[in-house]
């Protein structure tokens, strides 16, 4: 009988649990795209977090202190959301508006906790 239930919940399937990735990204110099007006995305770095788990991409700007949740497409090359996309291969960073492409890199940040 043991047997048996370690044989039946070895093949129920269970999903993965990811941690949460943390980026810095920053768009490159001289961008061309925005919507008109402060390009906040241009102008100083942005804080990503990634959470694959959820469907969820929560960035944001320090330096304005806003910070937006949005739902995010995962896929095994890319995570695209409201206009950007982070590579998951080499963390080439992208905005893409009103047909204007402008191109970044993104970091891994290292999360540290007290609790």
């Amino acid at each position: 009988m043991k047997h048996a239930a370690a044989l039946v919940l070895a093949l129920v399937p269970c999903p993965a649990l990811a941690a949460p990735v943390y980026l810095k990204c920053q768009l490159a110099p001289g961008t061309k795209g925005g919507a008109g007006g402060q390009d906040l995305a241009a102008s100083a770095p942005m804080d990503i977090t990634l959470n694959e788990d959820a469907g969820t991409v929560t960035y944001a700007f320090p330096t304005a202190a806003r910070a937006y949740t949005v739902r995010g497409i995962f896929t095994a090359e890319q995570v695209t959301f409201n206009g950007f996309s982070v590579d998951r291969t080499n963390l080439a960073f992208q905005r893409s508006t009103f047909g204007v492409v402008d191109r970044g890199q993104c970091t891994l940040v290292e999360v540290k906790r007290a609790f």
